[in-house]
């Protein structure tokens, strides 16, 4: 089994795509500035919209509505915080209690400027509480919804599409961040109904650094200080190496979209089936059909967080448990506590490419011992420290 077998955080970040890697080393001698008018700017300028046509056609948009950002975090910002502030200076915003802290952060952001925050409920399975949702929505002051297209620790995904004609309904504009689907399952945003979507290049296969946010036709966004790049919707120079690279990827992921989407479902069916049935105490978390085809959630009584995860990165296995934000093991998940599982620390195994059958049985083979082991030393420490 080798590395990248083995490694399981590809819901965290990817490992660069092939063809990602060649086109990134072909851009790095495309230094001119693509705003200046001689040969190197405008080579350099061919490339960026070749690039904007290739990621504009991966989730059916056009291409000047694409807006190269630094990547997912910045594409969120700039739609989420930047529409609500262009729309009023007060005002609400809808979202759901499962985002990615990228939104979180956004949200709060907003109510520290005096915005109201609304958050919808999820079942227990993670799933939008649609007609909560919709009842948030009708409250009068409402400028903008975000719901996410998947969610990033349980895999499963929204009624995105359903959201949009709510909100449409309304004359509210609809944000997604599409950061765990994009290059993974189709994204057709006209079909979505969506007004903005976020992606991040390092999600599927691009390097980091780099993301875009789509902004339909007709979305007025916030004129940024500085220069006039990207029709002065995000100034800077662009990360041109990173921009072309990313829609190599994308462009290649859509070849074998389905095949891969096929593949992986099937190891993490099988990995969510054996996990809940063969380690003690464990339990998988997330809807079992309505998800992500690569990313499997799940938790286990008795056990240290952290322990574990040593464990299994001495034997090879990389995965993550805890808070995404903050990225400490033993943080328990606002996710499953939104899903009525509180005071629970997640674990993720996020699958790609590289990933085989062989590592899954391995994989699964390794833990069920490993939780038991390590159940027994929790268990012994907690009667020592509670004493006769």
């Amino acid at each position: 089994m080798t590395d990248d077998e083995a490694y399981f955080d590809h819901h965290s970040a990817t490992p660069l795509h092939p063809k990602a890697r060649e086109a990134l080393i072909e851009a790095l001698d495309r230094f001119g500035d693509p705003l200046r008018p001689h040969r190197e700017g405008r080579a350099a300028e061919a490339a960026l919209e070749d690039a904007r046509d290739q990621v504009a056609a991966a989730i059916g948009a056009r291409p000047d509505e694409i807006v190269f950002t630094s990547g997912g975090t910045e594409s969120v910002a700039l739609g989420v915080w930047g529409l609500t502030r262009s729309r009023a200076t007060t005002g609400r915003v809808v979202t759901t209690a499962v985002e990615h802290p990228a939104v979180v952060g956004t949200c709060r952001a907003l109510a520290e400027a005096g915005y109201g925050i609304g958050a919808a409920p999820v079942d227990p399975d993670g799933r939008l509480d649609v007609d909560r949702f919709a009842s948030l929505i009708r409250a009068d002051g409402v400028l903008l919804a975000s719901v996410q297209h998947a969610n990033h620790e349980v895999g499963t995904l929204q009624p995105v599409g359903e959201a949009a004609m709510l909100a449409r309904e309304r004359g509210i504009p609809l944000h997604t961040d599409a950061g765990q689907t994009v290059g993974r399952l189709p994204v057709d945003v006209e079909a979505l109904g969506v007004d903005l979507l976020s992606l991040s290049g390092h999600s599927f296969g691009g390097p980091p650094g780099v993301g875009a946010l789509y902004a339909h036709t007709g979305i007025s966004l916030p004129v940024r200080h500085g220069d006039d790049r990207e029709r002065r919707r995000r100034p800077g120079a662009p990360n041109l190496p990173g921009i072309v690279a990313m829609a190599a990827v994308l462009e290649a992921a859509h070849a074998d979209m389905a095949d891969e989407a096929g593949r992986l479902w099937s190891l993490t069916s099988t990995l969510r089936d054996r996990i809940a049935n063969e380690v003690p105490g464990a339990r998988v978390h997330g809807h079992p059909t309505q998800r992500t085809p690569h990313l499997v959630a799940w938790s286990v009584e008795g056990v240290d967080a952290e322990a574990l995860l040593a464990a299994l990165d001495e034997r090879g296995f990389r995965l993550d448990a805890g808070s995404v934000a903050t990225g400490l093991p033993s943080e328990p998940s606002p996710v499953l506590e939104a899903m009525g599982v509180p005071n629970t620390v997640a674990f993720r195994i996020g699958l790609g490419r590289a990933t085989t059958t062989e590592a899954v049985d391995r994989f699964v083979g390794e833990l069920s011992p490993l939780v038991e082991r390590l159940s027994r030393v929790q268990a012994a420490s907690e009667r020592a420290f509670r004493g006769p």
